[in-house]
């Protein structure tokens, strides 16, 4: 049988080794270069909401597939932000949004609110085209459902009808 290291052991047993997502305040200095990397960037042309720093914030640090740190938000949306180590900074290469709406629906997993997904990546991390917002919806609005290719034109109206 093969002996696992201290350190694996320690690290899957704690968080805050960068493997997992670790929770932290938006004062926490490790994210700075974060925050100033997405100063840099006209998110709301893509129509992501303004960070807010009374989000539940999460850290997840280490080189994965096309990105070293990610951002998790959790407060009125729930949002997912990625970023590329550019020596002592970052620099912001893709996030993921998500709107809850009012209505819920059943599917063979569960009851789950309709939402609508806006991710944008630079570089391959999800797997959505890249350089281009993609849109989806989740949830049983005929006029909103697949195979419909969402605009942002298309879903702004909905998402101040659901008060974002």
């Amino acid at each position: 049988m093969k002996s696992i290291p201290l350190a694996v052991l320690l690290c899957s047993a704690v968080v805050g080794c960068g493997v997992f997502p670790e929770k932290v305040s938006s004062d926490d200095p490790r994210i700075k270069p974060m925050l100033e990397a997405i100063a840099k960037v006209d998110r709301k042309a893509f129509g992501f909401s303004p960070f807010r720093r009374n989000d539940t914030i999460r850290l997840e640090l280490g080189s994965h597939s096309g990105y070293d740190a990610i951002l998790h938000l959790d407060g009125r949306t729930s949002r997912t932000m990625a970023f590329r180590s550019v020596g002592s900074s970052y620099e912001w290469i893709g996030e993921q949004e998500i709107f809850e709406g009012p209505r819920k629906y059943k599917t063979v997993d569960g009851e789950f609110r309709e939402s609508i997904t806006l991710t944008y990546e630079k570089v391959p991390v999800s797997g959505v085209p890249l350089n281009q917002l993609s849109i989806r919806y989740g949830g049983e609005d005929p006029a909103l459902v697949w195979p419909r290719q969402l605009s942002l034109e298309d879903v702004r109206p909905i998402l101040a009808r659901w008060g974002y």
